[in-house]
């Protein structure tokens, strides 16, 4: 069709353009988002969501910028979509602490259609870099634990021990919180998968002071379980509530099959975690 002619009201315009993904490079000025790209296609941005990707994960891939784009229709696809595949490379930590590099074939759906299919991870900007990324971490007694919780919350428990370290305490990236819950008591749950022996836990608070409603609190615990009850483990140091660091707590060795953190909120404030780490 040619577009030389005059065009008047009521005529039907018909353009076939093809609309090519494209790599978009974060601001600089958002240190989240350093060294990392987005995929966009015409106007939609694309999201990588765990149901599409091996293993659920999606968090510890690097982006080739070499690497083709190419986009499929998927009609049978939240109610369908086009989605973009191509190659990434997954990392993760070995035993020793070594990153471990694997090629794999990654696909993106645009990023309206995410959250759909149950809680998992996401991302939008992905690394681009090594220096960026974050490796898969090496599974532990806290990774592998099944977590529980108080109460009831529209956050997701897998981020207390996902394995993922904070830059903050306000990391916004993976991070539990009961709000808009405030000033209760509350707790949360390890059940491991058989009984170990531990002595000595690291929890790392959430705060989002300046931004939310949440606080470090003014105080918690730690208890294991012995047969069908809770007792306090006999702790060798001060339960920190310091910010923007792991608060770490030694005490005498129990062999149980779980363990559980209670904590008291600050009142007029809600209370969460980044992380909660066991040894």
């Amino acid at each position: 069709m040619s577009l030389n002619r005059t065009w008047k009201a009521g005529d039907v315009i018909e353009l076939s353009l093809p609309m090519q993904v494209r790599r978009v490079v974060a601001n600089e000025q958002v240190v989240v988002d350093v060294g990392r790209v987005a995929l966009e296609r015409g106007p939609i941005v694309y999201a990588f969501e765990w149901p599409d990707n091996p293993d659920g994960k999606v968090r510890n891939l690097l982006l080739a910028d070499n690497e083709p784009l190419r986009t499929e229709w998927k009609p049978d696809l939240l109610n369908g979509i086009n989605v973009v595949n191509t190659k990434a490379v997954a990392l993760s930590y070995d035993a020793n602490g070594n990153v471990s590099k694997r090629p794999e074939q990654v696909t993106a759906i645009p990023y309206y259609a995410w959250a759909n299919r149950g809680r998992g991870q996401m991302a939008v900007w992905v690394p681009d870099s090594e220096a960026s990324a974050r490796p898969a971490p090496y599974p532990t007694l806290a990774t592998t634990a099944k977590v529980t919780v108080s109460r009831k919350s529209n956050k997701s428990l897998r981020a207390i021990n996902d394995g993922e370290e904070p830059i903050a305490c306000d990391d916004p990236s993976s991070y539990f919180d009961w709000w808009p819950v405030k000033g209760a008591q509350e707790w949360v749950e390890y059940a491991f998968e058989k009984p170990a022996t531990v002595s000595e836990c690291e929890v790392y608070w959430f705060d989002d002071t300046g931004r939310g409603e949440v606080r470090i609190p003014t105080s918690w615990r730690l208890l294991y379980k012995n047969g069908n009850e809770w007792k306090p483990v006999l702790a060798a140091n001060a339960y920190g509530v310091e910010k923007d660091q792991y608060n770490r707590v030694l005490f005498a060795p129990v062999t149980t099959s779980g363990l559980r953190l209670e904590l008291s909120m600050q009142p007029k404030w809600s209370a969460g975690l980044e992380k909660w780490k066991v040894k």
